[in-house]
């Protein structure tokens, strides 16, 4: 009977943190569009199908969307980081990057009119809140100088600046969104994270060119100039 209870409980709970991810997803897109200050909860509500009394059963104002907004993106970046993070021991470094572009891609397709409001609204957010966006911005790409270090040292990668290398990756991980506009014309997510991954490990060999046998100079010894040896 208490284990009916509680499996019930749970059970209300997932749903509400479902329907709340919804909802979240929804005010970005229209932050995104119509601009933080000239959208209104009422609009919010009306787009997620829901009255304006029961959005504020899951949100008690406008102002705590950008709260929900940092939970929402810096939890599940850091999920996937932390689940590559516990495979590295067990797989190569190749394949550890590859999954890393892979979630950051789908995380951030998910959550796309979130990522292009922090972009816009850099500026105007306060302090806590930006530090909390940089914060996990540094992790990521701590991760990816790590699985890039540790593949130069393997023989997997070969590239003087790893952490370089992996704010690159980061950027053409962000080029997804950013330039969404013109990129969806051309490619599916999938097609997408493939470039994306070949542009990475293209990046980390290219130092293996520089590695190619030089030419050999001429040895031929050059005649002496009439005018110079003549005394």
């Amino acid at each position: 009977m208490c284990a009916r209870k509680k499996i019930k409980k749970l059970s209300k709970r997932d749903h509400k943190d479902e329907r709340l991810q919804q909802i979240v997803i929804t005010a970005a897109g229209l932050f995104f569009k119509n601009g933080y200050a000239q959208t209104t909860t009422r609009q919010i509500a009306e787009a997620c199908g829901i009255s304006q009394g029961n959005l504020y059963y899951y949100i008690k104002s406008k102002e705590g969307f950008f709260n929900l907004f940092v939970e929402m993106t810096t939890a599940s970046f850091r999920t996937y980081d932390k689940e590559i993070s516990g495979r590295l021991p067990r797989i190569s470094y190749t394949r550890a990057l590859k999954m890393k572009i892979r979630e950051a891609l789908i995380g951030q397709d998910s959550i796309q009119d979130m990522m292009l409001f922090w972009y816009r609204e850099s500026g105007t957010m306060s302090r806590e809140h930006l530090d909390q966006i940089i914060e996990m911005e540094y992790e990521s790409i701590e991760l990816l100088t790590k699985i890039i270090e540790g593949g130069c040292r393997k023989g997997e990668f070969t590239t003087s600046d790893p952490g370089l290398a992996a704010y690159h990756i980061t950027m053409l991980e962000h080029m997804w969104c950013l330039k969404r506009w013109h990129l969806r014309k051309r490619y599916t997510l999938e097609e997408y994270i493939r470039k994306v991954q070949d542009a990475a490990l293209g990046m980390l060999h290219a130092g293996e060119s520089s590695a190619k046998p030089q030419k050999k100079r001429s040895t031929r010894v050059k005649r002496n100039n009439p005018a110079n040896t003549a005394r």
